[in-house]
């Protein structure tokens, strides 16, 4: 069985401040770190490699955007169909992730609206579907943290 390699403080470092901004320049890594720009792509190279680095991303601030209203709906259905109505659901543009879960619920979405009347339509159509027999929904108020990794 392979091991997989730990990382050490370097590629820890370089992880924290590409997390921080992605756009971050080797140069600027180099001046913060004290460490050569051939290590820093090297690094950077094996972590993609590794598949630890798996893309860079844009982070959008969806009230500027319009999309002021933000919800956790959990859904309930048909075991049959779990993967294929989450699947179809992950399609929706409003529908930000998607997570099977344990529990009472078959999963959890959070989805961002525009207006309140999206955010019903939205519901109804998911009830409609013969596979979701229940639908169970929140408006978030407040978000004090939305991250989709860990922070090193």
């Amino acid at each position: 069985m392979k091991k997989e390699k730990v990382l050490d403080e370097i590629d820890k470092n370089i992880l924290r401040i590409l997390q921080s901004n992605a756009r971050t320049s080797y140069r600027e890594i180099q001046d913060e770190l004290g460490i050569s720009i051939g290590t820093i792509h090297n690094r950077i190279s094996k972590l993609k490699d590794r598949s630890i680095i798996e893309g860079y991303t844009l982070k959008l601030n969806n009230e500027k955007l319009g999309y002021k209203l933000s919800f956790l709906i959990r859904i309930n259905c048909d075991g049959k169909f779990t993967e294929e109505i989450l699947n179809e659901i992950a399609k929706i543009p409003e529908v930000c992730s998607v997570f099977h879960t344990t529990g009472e619920q078959s999963a959890a979405l959070i989805c961002r609206f525009k207006e309140s009347s999206d955010v019903h339509q939205f519901i109804r159509e998911l009830n409609q579907k013969e596979s979701i027999t229940r639908t169970n929904s929140n408006m978030i108020l407040k978000e004090f943290k939305n991250s989709s990794y860990i922070e090193l």
